[in-house]
């Protein structure tokens, strides 16, 4: 009789833990193996549970038995990886390459992605609780579900989007990144936006690597069905950016960074423009929720000039990257100058230089190349010193021409021989 209680209760107990060592665990064991183990563990612990003899001591086993088989779950029962099926594509091994009529990847969690036609991806580091899934080319729309514990990634490009369950249109052609959010939340990262920002349903965020440009604004969600990859209707294109409006860079760790990585991923699905505003909450936090307008609006009913003329480094820092994300030059433009003057040293203040660079491209080569050198000057070997000196090439060829170029170009060379303006340094070095 006691023998059969007590293994009654080691597989209750086994029973418990093992769906928690699923929900931990990864990777697969045969069948055969799971069967030879469980028995393995029964035994062992009924030899330790038994007691012999009404002495106290005798107890300590039984306290180990949860012990002994939260070891033996983990060993013996991991959990199994999703599984999945693509319908309409060619796979080999890992890629897959969507046909004429597009291809859809559909996982044991209920989550889908349907391939747009053409387009090219690689279904990589599938776990229990997720999968990797980098777009090559073309655009896919991911329906992932909400699930508890739920860990998916999205690659394109240089960019990383963290998801847990939502609803989203991701596309990435010539070096241009084109997310659009349907519902849920996401976190973006990449070259151009080191630390983070949240999209919500609703939004839209492009990313355009060539022009160093990110714009990110609501976006009506669509009736219709997937559009082809490349593809963007005239009522759902993203508007062109303000001329020489840069994007936050890859510069040193700031507070402005840590306002855009501050939201969460998890946020409650929606398809407002941005999170509901938060009473008396800080620039930086409505930054992080992606309310760029209302940073701008608060900021203007205190006062732009009392803003950045008293305001903290962080509500002006703040109110430069919001006027950025916005559009709106001068005001950004006005804000960093502020950072420069108000806060000197300040790793704001020096990526302020380089982001003033970026402003002045357009209008004036020869300002932006003058940036450049204040932030190379500043920040000699920082994150941002390559482009930095890249651009101030670039930007020195427009205004002075190649020959007055020359110089910088064979320092680019010299100091990052397969930058990404190599070429163009190149180019110049060798036209004599």
């Amino acid at each position: 009789m006691i023998e059969r209680e007590h293994r009654a209760k080691a597989e209750l107990a086994l029973e418990r833990l093992v769906h928690l060592a699923r929900d931990t665990g990864s990777g697969e064991v045969p069948e055969r193996e799971h069967t030879r183990g469980r028995e393995r563990m029964l035994d062992a612990l009924e030899r330790d549970a038994l007691p012999v003899a009404p002495r106290r001591w005798l107890l300590v086993p039984a306290v180990a038995i949860p012990l002994l088989a939260l070891l033996g779950a983990l060993v013996l029962w991991p959990a199994r990886q999703l599984d999945y099926r693509v319908e309409g594509a060619s796979v080999s091994e890992s890629y897959l390459s969507a046909g004429p009529s597009g291809a859809t990847a559909r996982f044991s969690d209920g989550t889908s992605i349907a391939f747009a036609p053409g387009a090219r991806a690689r279904i990589a580091a599938v776990t229990a609780r997720g999968a990797s899934v980098s777009i090559e080319g073309g655009s896919a729309r991911f329906r992932v579900a909400h699930l508890p514990g739920a860990a998916w990634a999205a690659e394109a490009g240089p960019f990383t989007v963290t998801v847990t369950g939502t609803e989203f249109d991701l596309a990435w052609e010539d070096d241009r990144l084109r997310l659009t959010m349907q519902e849920g939340a996401v976190v973006v990262r990449g070259s151009l936006i080191p630390t983070g920002i949240t999209l919500r349903g609703g939004q839209r965020l492009v990313a355009d690597v060539a022009r160093g440009e990110v714009t990110l604004h609501e976006w009506p969600a669509p009736t219709g069905e997937l559009a082809p990859a490349g593809s963007v209707t005239p009522s759902s294109a993203a508007p062109p950016p303000a001329a020489g409006l840069g994007a936050p860079p890859a510069h040193e760790p700031s507070a402005r960074e840590e306002a855009a990585g501050a939201a969460a991923a998890s946020a409650p699905p929606g398809r407002a423009a941005a999170a509901p505003a938060r009473p008396g909450a800080s620039f930086r936090a409505r930054l992080g929720d992606g309310d760029f307008a209302g940073v701008i609006a608060e900021a203007k009913a205190r006062g732009i000039d009392e803003v950045l003329g008293a305001g903290t480094l962080d509500d002006v820092a703040s109110l430069a990257d919001a006027a950025r994300y916005a559009g709106q030059a001068d005001l950004a433009r006005r804000a960093m100058l502020a950072e420069r003057s108000r806060f000197p040293g300040s790793a704001e203040a020096r990526s302020a230089a380089f982001l003033l660079g970026r402003l002045s491209e357009a209008a004036s080569p020869r300002e932006a190349a003058m940036w450049y050198d204040r932030y190379l000057a500043e920040s000699p070997t920082g994150p941002l010193a390559s482009e930095a000196l890249g651009r101030k090439l670039v930007a020195t060829r427009d205004f002075a021409g190649p020959d007055a170029a020359r110089a910088v170009a064979e320092e680019y060379l010299k100091r990052y021989p397969t930058g990404a303006f190599a070429a163009v340094a190149a180019e110049i070095v060798s036209a004599r």
